[in-house]
């Protein structure tokens, strides 16, 4: 029977290694298969009980996301769920945290093509844009704890987490956001402008608007028990806001969203973290951010700050109130 393998974080100490046999089906998620199917259990918050599959025909291997909550990702292109596509030597699906490299049989005919287009043209075309962009991130403040009080229940906190970002994220589409990610306890999204700073000033406003409008959202989830059933864990969203340049990429046409990279997004997560837990819900924004709506909106200064990645300190405003 011919046989080959995929790796399971393979350049890490825990790396381990599964054969896969010709007609075989690998089921990949958080629960185990019913009626004794073979699986990747991927014990993490982020991976869906039932997340993805491989496909091993003879004609070659291919990968389907099952329309999973937090989605996944070859060579750094983000799947369409339900979408089938070819694996090749060496490709690295990433799910969640999870990183797992496929190595197929070789095979001596053409590989598999389950749709009308080119796949080859398709995963081998790597776009890439550069823009200005104000990014959003909301953090569910004590998730962490959260998970540890009711970790006989991990799957009714995230059930209970993905209505709160959903909910969210229709906010964020009225308000002209493009949502980038949700990621455990994180949603993250962008207003995309150009590097003029009338063209940057629209955006900026735009997610400003938009956080003031998901911390009234958040405080009202927090009172409907179809939304937010913890009455010993209070709901709150920690929101930071940064304006800068950023790498838009995606691979291959096939990929839902392009993943948003760079330093401005590395810095706004870093802000998120800034928010202590004597001000939860708090909204904060960076330097440029608070330059170009400081006219219509309201701020009260908190300082400067060293974060990590950054040669200087980073000015950081909270924001209060539009006008």
């Amino acid at each position: 029977m011919i046989s080959g393998t995929i790796k399971v974080n393979p350049d890490s100490s825990d790396a381990y290694s599964v054969e896969l046999e010709e007609g075989e089906t690998l089921q990949i998620g958080r629960k185990p298969a019913p009626g004794g199917l073979k699986k990747l259990i991927l014990p993490y918050p982020e991976v869906s009980g039932q997340h993805a599959e491989i496909r091993c025909r003879e004609e070659g291997w291919t990968l389907i996301d099952s329309g999973s909550t937090n989605g996944t990702s070859i060579n750094g292109a983000r799947c369409t769920p339900g979408r089938e596509y070819s694996l090749r030597n060496g490709d690295k699906v990433k799910i969640a945290q999870y990183e797992i490299c496929v190595f197929p049989p070789v095979q001596e005919h053409a590989s598999f093509a389950p749709d009308e287009e080119d796949d080859s043209q398709d995963r081998t075309q790597l776009s890439i844009k550069f823009m200005n962009a104000t990014i959003l991130v909301g953090d569910i403040k004590g998730f962490t704890r959260l998970m540890e009080t009711y970790r006989a229940e991990p799957e009714l906190v995230m059930q209970v987490a993905q209505r709160v970002f959903d909910a969210l994220n229709m906010e964020i589409n009225k308000n002209y956001g493009q949502l980038e990610k949700i990621a455990g306890d994180a949603i993250m999204a962008y207003w995309a402008g150009d590097s003029s700073k009338e063209g940057s000033k629209l955006p900026a406003y735009q997610a400003c608007i938009t956080a003031l409008k998901l911390k009234e959202l958040t405080q009202a989830l927090a009172h409907d028990k179809a939304y937010w059933p913890f009455d010993d864990h209070p709901l709150f969203l920690d929101v930071a806001l940064a304006t800068g340049p950023v790498a838009s990429g995606a691979l291959g046409q096939g990929a839902a969203n392009p993943s948003v990279l760079g330093d401005t997004a590395n810095l706004v997560f870093r802000l998120e973290k800034l928010i202590g837990d004597d001000r939860p819900g708090d909204v904060i924004v960076d330097g440029p951010t608070f330059n170009l709506v400081n006219d219509q909106c309201d701020f009260q200064y908190l300082g400067e700050f060293d974060i990590k990645g950054k040669t200087k300190p980073v000015d950081v405003y909270r924001l209060i109130a539009s006008r």
